[in-house]
């Protein structure tokens, strides 16, 4: 579903929509596991990663969508926050908060998604709309809280999702962000001395609902894991969100780069989605990094630009967080010492008694064990195959943030040193990209996805075209005079509705700052030349796009051309069309 035509009915945290990169196979997997909630087959899921891996972009993104689609199945989210609150004020947020999502998605109004509504005023609302049953259970949770019973205060506003779900035909999806907190951050009584360490054990019952089955996410990963093996024992299936793959990470390294404005050149993308291992964070992280020296077009810019993000910049920042909070917790000497050496040796793993022996531990087993499970649940370390075994965090940019900021301290080792052997490294695995990419003879072949997109995007956003001396006249055949490059407020695909509802794609759209000179550009990355049945549906989209105001410029892109068919085709009805050919200039695929 394209962002145009997506509802947002609640902000999207990420920012602007094109932010969104990537996730398809797991945003396929939530759809269809949404799909089959009528028919009673999807269970109460766990959705597990650290900070800013992308969980909440996700199932905000889901929530949109299951809103567009409008039919019987409604979203609820809700997100847990750090902050200590007593649960009858956590409850009534709760209810408010599900009350307002149900009645704006029933009544299609998105100021009630976004911001919870005072009880009097969904009461009034839910009569209004002849949603009377609401109306009653909403009654009945005012009585209740007058009642000031706790106990029945929090199952009234807890199981509301499943009730109203039961009574009203429709099925609830409950997704709960930070699920964790519920056991560390709400408090029994009003003064919040006596925490409520084992709320999330009240869904017990409700996480094995059919028609209102929860999605719980958790940056705490260990934690929120213990939490569901301990408190709600085979309620969940886990699933453990992972970076992007090869291919996304570069996607998402070159739309970050035309979204935010930043250049990046074609290998340095390379270079920079090969280093953090297609994490969407540390991504974002590099191409926003404020490092007053960032330059993302030369490897030397990237590593000096890395190099600040991981000693005192947004992912220091971040992993520092859980650094500190962990060791604090831990409060013991050899907790660094720990975490060092299973980092540095993490491509195996090692039993209690071998990390015991190598740092010369004053441990017993019991205690060691002690030690470095609070160390797991910070995740800052990871448990083995077995409850006696260990290993370092696959994370090679945790490792050099935890080396940079602790190593001097824990081995004596200038910070200096540590700087220049983790340089080399990057330096020789660059090397060995270099290698690659001259082998498969440059960038495009090396991964063709919308990589030809992103690079024609890019020309036009960064107005390469000024760096060339190019004109558009240059560049393409059959060129309609008038046309001309120009600065462009924005560079992003765009949509045209076609008849029956369905959805063509315009891969470029460059809005020019100038009245009629946008462009607006298919591409195609066939090596055979298209023929004329090949560009029939564009030039349908011409038509179509002109009917509903589009006004600009069209231009058909192909990397092999165009048979002499297509070619008379495209003069007639008077679109430009370029090929490998006549658009070579500057293009890393020339």
């Amino acid at each position: 579903m394209g962002g145009k035509d997506l509802i947002y009915a609640i902000e999207e945290r990420i920012g602007q929509p094109e932010f969104f990169v990537g996730r398809h196979e797991e945003l396929s997997f939530f759809i269809e596991w949404v799909d089959n909630i009528p028919r009673k087959l999807s269970r109460s899921t766990a959705l597990l990663s650290r900070r800013k891996k992308g969980k909440t972009a996700l199932v905000e993104r889901l929530y949109n969508i299951i809103y567009t689609r409008n039919s019987n199945i409604i979203p609820f989210y809700f997100e847990v926050k750090e902050g200590s609150r007593w649960i009858v004020d956590f409850a009534e947020l709760f209810y408010r908060t599900f009350i307002s999502q149900y009645i704006g998605f029933k009544a299609r109004d998105v100021e009630f998604c976004r911001d919870p509504k005072p009880l009097d005023i969904l009461e009034a609302k839910a009569g209004g709309l002849g949603l009377t049953k609401i109306e009653e259970n909403i009654h009945a949770f005012k009585l209740a809280l007058k009642s000031g019973l706790i106990d029945n205060i929090w199952d009234h506003a807890q199981a509301a999702p499943h009730r109203i779900a039961g009574i009203s035909g429709d099925y609830i999806v409950q997704i709960i962000d930070e699920f964790q907190f519920l056991n560390s951050e709400i408090y029994y009584d009003r003064e919040r001395t006596k925490v409520a360490s084992d709320l999330a054990s009240t869904y017990l019952s409700l996480a094995e609902s059919k028609i209102a089955p929860l999605l719980v996410t958790g940056s705490w990963v260990s934690w929120l894991r213990n939490i569901i093996h301990m408190q709600l024992p085979g309620r969940f299936v886990e699933m453990e969100l992972g970076n992007l793959t090869d291919e996304e990470g570069l996607e998402a390294v070159l739309n970050y780069s035309i979204m935010t404005g930043v250049p990046v050149a074609e290998d340095v993308a390379v270079y920079l989605n090969k280093l953090v291992d297609s994490d969407p964070f540390y991504i974002s992280a590099v191409i926003r990094s404020h490092y007053k020296g960032k330059d993302l077009t030369t490897v030397d810019g990237l590593l000096n630009t890395l190099e600040y993000e991981l000693r005192r910049g947004t992912i220091y920042g971040t992993w520092l967080e859980y650094i500190g909070r962990t060791l604090m917790q831990v409060n013991d000497v050899y907790a660094k010492k720990i975490v060092l050496f299973l980092s540095k040796n993490r491509e195996r793993e090692w039993t209690r008694k071998e990390i015991i022996e190598k740092l010369g531990l004053p441990y017993t087993d019991r205690e060691a064990e002690e030690k470095l499970q609070m160390l797991v649940k910070g995740d800052l370390i990871a448990e083995g195959d077995t409850s006696a075994r260990y290993r370092g965090m696959k994370d090679d940019i945790f490792y050099k943030v935890f080396r940079y900021k602790y190593e001097e301290e824990i081995d004596s080792l200038p910070l200096g040193e540590a700087l220049a052997e983790e340089r080399e490294k990057q330096k020789r695995e660059i090397e060995r990209l270099k290698r690659e990419l001259r082998s498969l003879r440059g960038l495009q072949s090396y991964h063709k996805g919308h990589f030809l997109e992103y690079l024609l995007m890019r020309y036009l956003r960064f107005e390469e075209f000024k760096k060339e001396g190019a004109r558009l006249k240059d560049k393409v055949y059959n060129y309609q005079e008038g046309a001309e490059f120009t600065s462009y407020r924005e560079v992003k695909p765009a949509r045209v509705s076609l008849e029956g509802g369905r959805e063509y794609e315009i891969d470029i759209w460059a809005k020019s700052y100038e009245d009629g000179q946008d462009l607006m550009i298919s591409v195609k990355d066939r090596e055979k030349a298209l023929g004329i049945n090949d560009i029939e549906e564009f030039l349908k989209v011409k038509s179509i796009a002109e009917e509903q105001g589009l006004m600009g410029h069209f231009i058909l892109y192909n990397t092999g051309g165009f048979d002499d068919s297509a070619m008379e085709t495209l003069s007639q009805h008077k679109v430009m069309y370029a090929d490998r050919a006549s658009w070579k200039a500057g293009m890393a695929f020339s």
